[in-house]
């Protein structure tokens, strides 16, 4: 089954990842662009990984995954080291993962001008056109970090963000968008506005447990649903991340 109806809830994109479709109601409301955000280690690009291979595998839907700051190698790497056999759904065009060399290539950049400035119409360009060709339902993109760099102001990036958002919704697919926190500095987003444009919001976390770092997932905000709001347990196994959704952590 591809898709879980909630009664009047609507329908939800289950992600396949134990515990968190429990958190969520049982998975993303469908058609919506989803925020992760966490520090460095928090395991944000491996939630995405299991979202879109998950997709493919669980429930037969084509995603891509735009990596802009790992490299494919990279990436690559991550997915075999948890057992995702990615290969087999690439080649049945299940799969889709774009590094940023490639998407530059497809979309005539300048390879010389500098890896993070990389404009949100540049993005829209490309998906426009994968989307059309692949039917793609899930698209996961890591992370905005990398686009941020492009614009000269907050006020810019929040208005070109919504309207990328937008174009998202317009080809009617469930997204992750990943962005990262900085440590020691309070703000859960990177540029502090991605979480508004975002219709839900999941934030990972490294909790301090007795002198022992812990991963946690919050998951923070959702429209359209109600959703559990507690800091949770995560871990990572040998087939990638687990939440304890009945387990929370206490501060």
């Amino acid at each position: 089954m591809t898709r879980v109806q909630t009664g009047t809830e609507g329908t939800r994109v289950q992600t396949g990842i134990e515990g968190l479709d429990e958190l969520l109601r049982g998975g993303f409301p469908e058609n919506t662009v989803n925020l992760v955000s966490g520090p460095a280690g928090s395991a944000k690009s491996l939630l995405g990984l299991q979202f879109l291979y998950n997709g493919a595998s669980k429930y037969g839907e084509t995603g891509v995954y735009i990596t802009l700051e790992e490299s494919r190698e990279n990436i690559e790497r991550a997915l075999k080291v948890y057992n995702m056999d990615y290969e087999k759904y690439e080649a049945d065009g299940k799969f889709y993962l774009i590094d940023l060399g490639d998407l530059r290539k497809e979309c005539n950049i300048d390879e010389e001008m500098e890896v993070g400035l990389l404009a949100f119409s540049t993005l829209d360009e490309f998906l426009q056109k994968h989307l059309n060709v692949t039917g793609a339902k899930r698209i996961v993109i890591d992370s905005l970090t990398a686009v941020g760099l492009y614009y000269q102001s907050v006020e810019i990036l929040r208005r070109e963000m919504f309207r990328f958002s937008r174009m998202l919704k317009d080809h009617r697919v469930t997204s992750l968008l990943i962005t990262e926190s900085l440590e020691g500095q309070g703000a859960l987003t990177r540029y502090g506005i991605e979480q508004f444009i975002a219709d839900s919001f999941i934030v990972m976390g490294l909790e301090d447990v007795k002198g022992e770092l812990r991963r946690t997932i919050t998951v923070r905000k959702m429209r359209f649903t109600k959703h559990d709001t507690a800091i949770h347990p995560l871990l990572i196994t040998n087939s990638g991340i687990e939440v304890s959704a009945e387990e929370r952590v206490l501060r």
